[in-house]
């Protein structure tokens, strides 16, 4: 099967299970599998298959069943699970042929066969606290949601992550809610993270990193839990990390892929959850990225148990509004029972009597009074909170306020208008201070503050602190210690910054952005942790354009290189717009360089080759003339050469080769030598040079073994790629062996360092070798290699590649009209990408398999369209095996002399790209055929003894066996 999309299960998650067989022990609940009392590492997926397989111990599991249970709603192939199942078995030294553990019940599924004995398992969480609700005379009502998320907390300590939502408009009260709750838990780990719109998109992953850093200065275990399970987020922190660790980090993880990304994190959570039961807490995810969102989607849908509670506010109205991508993820999960909507509407009139009597006694009066205060607040809390704070005030100064007198204040209608009021009432010192403090953003630091207006570090701290008293504008930040003078503060409510940020002047707040980006890039000369996005948007803000294209430049790159694609794409489309605006000079073409470069390899990353890679690639190169120097070159004139070779653009393929060729021979740069000669052996290869492609791939390769492997500076390891390219002229020139040596060296270089790109090319290549020998189930068994790849790590690139393989090779065992739509389908979608690289020998492969399925007119057109794009991109790469199936064809409408004709062109095409083995191919079919002369047995003959790396080759076997009748 293709692959297959499954619905979440609406029944209770099982329980844990802990067993013992042969001499392992498998305990789900901790994520263990071991031997003897030794762990035994095992990945996450295979480990599911184990659990579930298990669970049900003795009885067959079809496959499509432990797709499901495993899987979920994600669309994999079956080949993943093959692979999971190989892994399984070498973890258990289980022999598929006499199996002890797990049984394969052919074309039908697995069985767990093993003696097992249950192990008692302990109920998690018992011991953690229940919520009790805390002693607060100034919160009122929600019961009902506190109960829920109460619950909620009781499934999360017993083992069920728990997904929940708190949702509202701005200022009904959903962070009190949350604080309220929180303090009922008592002594519980809990990190906090915050979506913040004044840090604009780029920053994936920002909330969840912001509390990552809050749990690894609470816990000292976690940092090395994260090196040991979570590298890649590891790297997101250097504030805790060294130097040379990084250093080994950005090596070891070079090329990883968001998918990593995400499973990481999973792990990371269940294995903390051993310990601790952990209540995560996200604040205004409307405004979060799509990282974060797509990380609670694939926390909420993962298998297995985990002591975790995601607890989230956004507001309801932006997020349906505007189609923010978190609405479509509440419908996905609430439609699978995936997560818990707690939606928070305005106080009833009974509760805002019952705010009125606790926050000020003095002032309840009688009932018509609290009606006016309902109608006039709609009873939002923030509102009636800022109304009632002055009604109180007015009744110390003369007296009770009267119901008719609420009706007739001088209250505006909106929210915002009610917080100017307060905002008119400061004096100027505090108005300018909390000015400053909101161009920060809703969380700010005092040092920060007090260089942004050129004060004093403590008068910001005594203001700050007066402001925190007054319970109105600031907050003091969770779990300061008693006595230790707070150095970060933040904004009560995110309405209040956006209010104080609106009524400060333009020209003032842009003055503002400009000191305080200053002072945050000293902070991060100094090691405190600031992003690059932070500082973007604050350059951005004052007007130094140049400053925050290189800020968010960074940005993109560190979102490519390891979080997403996508956030990579919005960040450097939205800097290149920035750039329109700034002057022109050479600083300028030097970030544009920087930010096409990268809004190339971010949409070849998403879109393929088409033309949006390219239009991105196409600008940078322009300007590369002028910037010769340029840190990007080589990554730039690598990724540009690659795209148009994907594009079968040969020429202009060539032409950057040949600038990156020049420029290494003045700057002696083997990484610019090392792409001259992949994308000058890869065209000569393609365009049937194999003697040429040989000599550049070859000296590609000795510059490439100069490279440090983890610059990631190309899209491919650069020797994976050269001896990968290198197996197809090696093997028409006749040295099979090495074509062989090579594959294999290029696939133990990429499964160590464990690249996935690189392992699709290496997996790619060889499976072009084994089409031109003939070996049908490799074919099969790489499809499916190359088929998980794209599953586990999204390469889209190798989509359709595993497809056609596929299709090829089940044309050969079989099954050749499944096998063509295979093929043709496949071909059409990487059309559609622009990657027409090839495409006249994959078209060779549908013209062969409608030959095998007897349709011969069917293979003739699909075989006329393969000659004319071989031509017309000339691309001869395949154009002897295209002969030679255009003889077949003829031969099996029994047309004689178009058959011998067919064989003839060729050979002379052979011949013409000096490609021995494919000579002995031709000729051995001409022997076949009755059609040799003497002359082209000898021919045969010599060949044969002139190729001893083929001997064993089908190939060889027939023509020997040919010659000797």
């Amino acid at each position: 099967m293709a692959g297959r999309t499954a619905g979440a299960e609406s029944t209770a998650k099982p329980d844990p299970i802990r067993l013992r067989f042969g001499p392992f022990e498998l305990d789900e609940a901790n994520a263990s599998l071991s031997r003897e009392g030794a762990a035994i590492a095992l990945p996450p997926t295979p480990f599911a298959v184990l659990c579930a397989l298990a669970r049900k111990r003795g009885s067959l599991l079809s496959t499509d069943a432990l797709l499901d249970e495993v899987w979920g709603h994600q669309f994999v192939s079956d080949s993943v699970l093959r692979t999971a199942i190989s892994e399984l078995r070498t973890a258990l030294e289980d022999d598929a042929r006499q199996p002890r553990f797990i049984q394969t019940v052919s074309r039908r599924g697995y069985r767990f066969i093993a003696d097992a004995t249950d192990v008692a398992v302990p109920r998690a969480g018992s011991s953690v606290p229940a919520f009790q609700p805390p002693n607060d005379a100034s919160f009122v009502g929600r019961g009902g949601p506190l109960s829920r998320l109460a619950r909620a907390w009781e499934r999360a300590c017993a083992g069920r992550r728990e997904i929940v939502w708190v949702a509202g408009e701005a200022g009904v009260g959903k962070t009190s809610l949350i604080e309220h709750f929180i303090a009922g838990l008592g002594d519980v780990m809990c990190a906090r993270g915050q979506c913040v719109e004044h840090y604009g998109t780029g920053e994936p992953y920002l909330p969840v990193l912001e509390a990552l850093s809050e749990l690894c200065r609470v816990d000292a275990t976690l940092v090395p839990l994260l090196r040991a399970v979570a590298p890649t987020w590891l790297l997101q922190m250097p504030w805790f990390t060294s130097a040379e660790e990084r250093e080994v980090l950005r090596k070891e993880l070079a090329g990883v892929a968001a998918e990593r990304m995400l499973r990481e994190m999973g792990a990371l959570l269940d294995r903390s959850g051993e310990r601790k039961p952990l209540l995560l807490v996200t604040e205004d995810l409307h405004w979060g990225d799509r990282a974060t969102i797509q990380l609670m989607d694939y926390l909420a849908r993962r298998r297995g148990n985990a002591r975790l509670m995601w607890l989230v506010t956004f507001r309801l109205a932006e997020v349906v509004a505007l189609d923010n991508p978190l609405n479509r993820l509440r419908r996905e999960l609430r439609v699978h029972q995936l997560c818990e909507e707690i939606v928070l509407d305005a106080f009833s009139e009974s509760e805002v009597a019952e705010y009125v009597a606790k926050r000020a006694p003095s002032i309840a009066v009688d009932e018509a009074f609290v009606r006016a205060l309902h109608e006039r607040t709609d009873g939002m809390p923030l509102f009636l909170a800022s109304v009632v704070g002055e009604i109180s005030a007015r009744a110390e100064r003369g007296g009770p306020v009267a119901a008719e007198q609420v009706a007739k204040m001088a209250v505006p209608e909106n929210l915002a208008a009610i917080i100017e009021h307060y905002v008119a009432q400061l004096a100027d010192d505090q108005r300018s201070l909390l000015a400053a403090a909101a161009v920060c953003g809703v969380q700010f630091r005092v040092d920060i503050v007090a260089a942004a207006l050129e004060k004093d570090h403590g008068w910001v701290a005594d203001m700050c602190a007066k402001l925190a008293r007054e319970q109105l504008w600031l907050a003091a930040p969770h779990g300061e210690e008693g006595g230790r003078e707070p150095s970060t503060y933040s904004f009560r409510h995110a309405l209040f910054r956006q209010v104080l940020e609106a009524c400060t002047a333009s020209s003032t707040r842009a003055d503002l952005h400009g000191k305080i980006g200053a002072a945050l890039e000293r902070q991060r000369a100094a090691g405190t942790p600031v992003t690059a996005g932070e500082l973007a948007t604050h350059f951005e803000r004052c007007g130094d354009l140049l400053r925050a294209v290189r800020y968010h430049a960074e940005g993109a790159e560190s979102a490519l290189s390891h979080l997403s694609p996508q956030e990579c794409l919005d960040i450097a489309a939205h800097a290149a717009r920035l750039l329109e605006r700034a002057a022109d000079g050479r600083e300028r073409d030097d970030l544009e360089v920087m930010v096409q470069t990268l809004h190339g390899l971010a949409a070849m990353r998403i879109l393929g080759a088409g033309n949006e890679a390219k239009g991105a690639f196409d600008r940078a190169y322009s300007l590369i003339e002028n910037a010769v120097e340029h840190p990007m070159r080589a990554r730039l004139l690598h990724a540009y050469g690659f795209v148009l070779t994907l594009r079968a653009e040969y020429a202009e393929a060539l032409a950057v080769a040949d600038r990156a060729e020049a420029l290494a021979s003045t700057t002696n740069d083997p990484a610019l030598l090392s792409t001259a000669c992949t994308v000058h052996g890869q065209v000569d290869q393609l365009q049937g040079r194999p003697g040429a492609a040989r000599n550049w791939l070859e000296r590609g390769l000795d510059a490439a073994q100069q490279l440090e492997v983890a610059q990631g500076e190309f899209l491919v390891d650069p020797q994976v790629t050269l001896l990968a390219l290198l197996a197809v002229p090696l093997l028409d020139l006749g040295f099979v062996e090495q074509a062989r040596t090579g594959l294999q060296r290029a696939r133990d270089r990429a499964r160590d360092r464990g690249f996935p790109m690189a392992q699709l090319v290496a997996n790619w290549y060889s499976a072009l070798l084994e089409v031109r020998l003939g070996n049908a189930e490799r074919v099969a068994a790489l499809a499916d290699e190359i088929g998980t790849l794209v599953d586990e790590f999204g390469l889209a690139h190798g989509r359709s590649a595993s497809r056609w393989f596929r299709g090829w090779a089940d044309a050969r065992m079989g099954n050749p009209r499944e096998g063509y739509l295979q093929i043709r389908q496949a071909y059409e979608q990487n059309v559609r990408t622009g990657m027409v690289v090839g495409s006249s020998e994959i078209l060779g492969y549908a013209a062969e398999a409608l030959l095998l399925a007897g349709d011969l007119d069917a293979a003739d057109a699909q075989l006329r369209e393969a000659l004319q794009l071989a031509n017309d991109m000339d691309e001869r790469v395949y154009l002897p095996q295209l002969r030679l199936m255009d003889a077949a064809i003829a031969r099996a409408r029994g047309e004689r002399n178009a058959e011998v004709d067919g064989i003839r062109q060729a050979l002379d095409e052979a011949r013409a790209q000096q490609a021995p083995w494919l000579e002995l191919i031709v000729l051995g079919d001409l022997c076949a055929s009755g059609a040799a002369n003497p002359k082209d047995r000898r021919a045969l003959a010599t060949l044969i003894d002139s190729m001893p790396e083929a001997s064993d080759t089908d190939a060889v076997v027939k023509a020997r066996a040919l010659l000797a009748k």
